[in-house]
């Protein structure tokens, strides 16, 4: 792992802690939520490590000595004074992998918090807010769409930062940032925006464990895309993720039929089932495709998309990705990239494409009540056709466009326009951003790619 990358991760931990501490939430008194002891969370860091250890991808675990690094997590839970203190020692032990697939999800909390603003990458360094709630703090207090976030909590904010950033604020909750922001007009200000706590949090029972798994998987049964037409020639569509049902796949790609260009925006889509992405690969492909070759313990192995033959979608292809496109949505833009079958447009994707894998685990608090926690671990990788993985680089597009800062305050969007250039209709950036407004993203779902 790059030093600053590693430093940057256990920044965001301690950070959190201190956060967390200062929230003032106590679980006092309710007797359904019990905290979890040293020894608990020591039980937890190993079965997390042998989970690790049984499954990665790589035996040689990315260079980085396992048994140092856990050693280190354990001499520290039995330190630690808190639950939390705890519990970010597993969490920082599972970061120091540096894989976007190998996350440690700890045990639900008697609470929860709504940050109320949505933040984006644009570009190779600055991060940007697309979005703010309008009844939350952070509104109250100024923050706009297109204001850069200099920093977070006395942290530089940057693109390769961003999602340690994220996944250590979602785990451990703040109840409110420090920020430091530059509107678009180059105005900086620095201000502090409370979270919104949202109680009601409880712990689980055994039975509620299998019913927990049961419902957490996805089955992708209802269309959640939204769609855009133009001329009965162009149709534009917005992909939210490739959480799927792969035998769904066909009867969704048959709207492309009638089409000469159908546009794919992946923006923001963070992946899903493998099996949905290789079906919608397969229908924009008159002869099968090889995506790449799938890199596990059990070497290499080929995997390809099968063609819809006749049924395949033949006309002009253009597919949209962002720093928020993941997973599936990059492997999907590059094969396209790679086989010369479209052009893809926007800005370098996340650099997040290994295959990942939930291990789910519980403690036993007493008779009845249980905490369960998770695991996600990479158990493949994908090499490109190029001999090249994505993971960490991503998939620069034919076409790297950038909204300004202003485009994002007033809600233009000048890839969708690009794209409807490229496809032969007139469309201004003005027009194009009122086509898929933003819209928040649903509670997350553990993807499954």
């Amino acid at each position: 792992m790059h030093k600053r990358k590693r430093w940057l991760v256990l920044v965001c931990l301690v950070v959190a802690e201190a956060s967390i501490a200062s929230m003032g939430i106590s679980a006092a008194g309710d007797t359904k939520y019990a905290t979890i002891t040293n020894s608990e969370a020591r039980e937890m860091l190993d079965k997390v490590e042998a989970d690790i250890k049984a499954n990665y991808f790589d035996p040689r675990m990315n260079g980085m000595d396992l048994d140092k690094r856990f050693e280190e997590a354990r001499q520290k839970i039995a330190a630690a004074k808190s639950q939390d203190e705890a519990l970010l020692s597993i969490a920082a032990a599972v970061a120091a992998l540096d894989d976007s697939h190998t996350r440690f999800t700890p045990p639900v909390r008697p609470y929860g918090v709504e940050y109320g603003w949505y933040a984006l990458a644009i570009g190779d360094s600055a991060c940007y807010v697309k979005a703010v709630r309008s009844d939350s703090d952070a509104a109250a207090k100024g923050l706009k769409p297109g204001d850069q976030i200099v920093s977070i909590n006395g942290i530089r904010l940057q693109r390769d930062d961003i999602h340690n950033v994220e996944y250590s604020y979602f785990v451990f909750p703040q109840s409110g940032f420090h920020l430091e922001v530059r509107s678009p007009d180059g105005v900086d200000r620095t201000f502090v925006a409370m979270a919104k706590v949202i109680p009601g949090q409880t712990m689980i029972t055994h039975t509620d464990v299998m019913t927990w798994a049961r419902t957490h998987r996805y089955t992708g049964d209802d269309d959640r895309s939204r769609y855009h037409e133009v001329n009965e020639q162009v149709l534009f569509w917005k992909l939210p993720d490739f959480l799927v049902d792969p035998a769904n796949v066909d009867a969704l790609l048959n709207k492309t039929r009638n089409y000469e260009t159908v546009v794919f925006d992946l923006r923001g889509n963070p992946g899903g089932l493998i099996g949905a992405e290789e079906k919608f690969l397969g229908g924009v492909f008159d002869h099968d495709v090889k995506i790449g070759d799938r890199k596990s313990r059990d070497g290499l192995k080929p995997v390809i998309a099968k063609s819809r033959g006749k049924k395949a979608f033949d006309g002009k292809l253009i597919v949209l990705i962002d720093s928020k496109s993941a997973s599936a949505s990059e492997l999907f833009a590059r094969v396209v990239q790679l086989e010369k079958r479209g052009t893809v447009l926007g800005d370098r994707s996340a650099g997040a494409v290994r295959e990942g894998k939930m291990f789910i685990h519980a403690v036993e608090l007493d008779r009845i009540n249980v905490t369960q926690y998770r695991a996600m671990i990479s158990v493949a990788d994908l090499i490109m056709t190029d001999g090249k993985t994505l993971e960490h680089g991503g998939v620069m597009p034919d076409e790297r466009i950038l909204p300004t800062p202003a485009d994002i305050a007033a809600g233009r969007d000048p890839v969708l326009a690009r794209a409807a250039e490229l496809a032969g209709v007139k469309l201004t950036p003005d027009e194009a951003g009122k086509i898929f407004p933003f819209q928040w993203p649903k509670e997350e779902i553990p993807r499954m790619d």
